[in-house]
């Protein structure tokens, strides 16, 4: 069997099993909505209790509380970042329904509007009949030994010719199904943006929700950065002045920018928005309570990591005063943020090349951020609640003490040390994270032994 054979057999084979799966789930057309088989909630299967309080869904994505029962037609997901459940209502009449605010990994099915005899259980099964006998005029070859030139060659083979892709899409058509690349997907999202950033009755949350879900592949942020949405977004940092706006578009652009050296390139320029959005949360509680700064921060430690020619943009812009400031702050900016400042730079100078590396130095003798960081290391230790930022607060210890950055070390560090030894030897014998706990308690233990040698070395180059 020829290769351009076997493509076009498997493609149809996955087009048969895809809209079979489609039928058996018994989808109903709804008017002006997308209907999507894998989150969209068919029946309360969420409750715990027929007597359970129901979820009442907004525009916005939402956690599902323990108990409540979830009405059907909502838009459910599981949180990537938080693990939670999260619903909302599918789009309202008027939206735009062929534009993707599904997950539906590259293949976006969207049904067309129902009529009031389409509602009826005979006319569906009419719809998935048609569709049936559709599918049946997709050709498919009969079996052909692979490799055998003979059989391939004898002239009385059947063999049959194969649709083009544009042919089964007319036939995914006439059962009111539509495909969509991903790409298309995101030239729709991106239309939608600047649409719903014009009008204010139009949430554009959701469809930074769905633009963030695509570009995690690496191929759909460089397109999404040729058709101009990478400048889309980053004129929104640098003019908007809606803080969970901000906080949105920081996210996404951290996402492209993770691993992508092409769209890192195209979206320095925002840098200074971003500074500027973590100087203003210094002052302004309203930037702090929409994650302006995890954000922000995370979007500038992805462009760092993935180019390291952007520290330069951060020394030109006084970066080095700004992350002194967060590290430093008493009740301003939250651990998180503090922990994501102290894994950047632990990260730098861990994977940095000589050039990187004078770089870095520059910045981190601006406002003298190298004795912010060190001297601010025992605060961020106490403060830290999960054993994951414990771990990233050690890393930079760590690194920083190899690289002879954390000389003048702070009286109260070793305090700090002994503080998170003793917090975790209490549940060191618990089964679920024991192990972890061991690790981190024999690293704490090294990191004593490696303070009070320099300190001591410190000491005696004083006298």
């Amino acid at each position: 069997m020829s290769s351009e054979m076997l493509v076009h057999n498997s493609f149809a084979v996955i087009l048969i099993l895809l809209v079979t799966h489609v039928i058996s789930q018994h989808l109903t057309t709804v008017p002006g909505e997308e209907v999507e088989d894998h989150d969209v909630a068919s029946h309360s299967h969420f409750s715990t209790s027929s007597h359970s309080e129901e979820f009442v869904a907004t525009h916005e994505w939402q956690e599902i509380k323990e108990g409540q029962s979830i009405p059907k037609g909502l838009h459910v997901r599981v949180n990537l970042q938080t693990g939670l459940k999260e619903a909302k209502l599918l789009r309202s009449e008027g939206d735009d329904s062929n534009a993707a605010s599904d997950t539906n990994h590259g293949v976006k099915m969207t049904f067309a509007e129902s009529t009031d005899n389409d509602k009826h259980p005979a006319t569906k099964r009419g719809i998935s009949a048609a569709l049936e006998e559709a599918l049946k005029n997709i050709a498919t070859s009969q079996d052909e030994p692979s490799g055998n030139k003979e059989f391939s060659s004898q002239p009385n083979v059947n063999k049959q010719t194969f649709k083009s892709i544009d042919e089964i899409k007319e036939v995914f058509s006439k059962g009111n199904i539509t495909l969509s690349s991903e790409m298309e997907i995101l030239s729709n999202l991106l239309k939608e943006l600047t649409i719903s950033v014009d009008d204010l009755n139009k949430p554009f949350q959701p469809i930074l929700d769905d633009i963030e879900f695509y570009l995690h592949n690496l191929d759909n942020a460089v397109y999404f950065t040729d058709i101009g949405g990478v400048d889309v977004i980053s004129n929104l940092v640098n003019t908007s002045s809606d803080t969970s706006l901000v906080a949105k578009c920081a996210l996404v652009l951290g996402v492209a920018c993770q691993s992508n050296v092409y769209v890192t390139k195209a979206a320095r320029k925002v840098i200074p928005a971003l500074l500027r959005h973590l100087q203003l949360a210094a002052n302004d509680e309203v930037h702090r309570a929409h994650q302006v700064t995890e954000h922000t921060l995370f979007a500038i430690s992805s462009m760092v990591r993935t180019d390291h020619r952007t520290i330069s943009d951060l020394i030109s812009h006084g970066a080095g005063a700004i992350f002194s400031n967060i590290v430093t702050s008493h009740g301003i900016f939250s651990i998180k943020s503090k922990v994501k400042v102290y894994t950047l730079f632990s990260d730098l100078l861990s994977n940095g090349s000589d050039e990187d590396n004078e770089l870095l130095s520059v910045l981190l003798r601006q406002s003298d951020l190298t004795t912010g960081l060190c001297h601010s290391l025992s605060t961020s230790l106490v403060q830290a609640s999960k054993v994951s930022d414990v771990e990233k607060l050690l890393n930079f210890l760590q690194v920083s003490l190899a690289y002879n950055k954390c000389n003048d070390l702070p009286f109260d560090l070793e305090y700090a040390l002994i503080s998170v030894q003793q917090k975790y030897t209490e549940d060191i014998n618990d089964p679920a994270i024991g192990d972890y706990l061991k690790e981190i308690i024999e690293k704490v233990s090294v990191l004593q032994s490696v303070v009070r040698q320099t300190r001591s070395l410190h000491n005696t180059d004083e006298l």
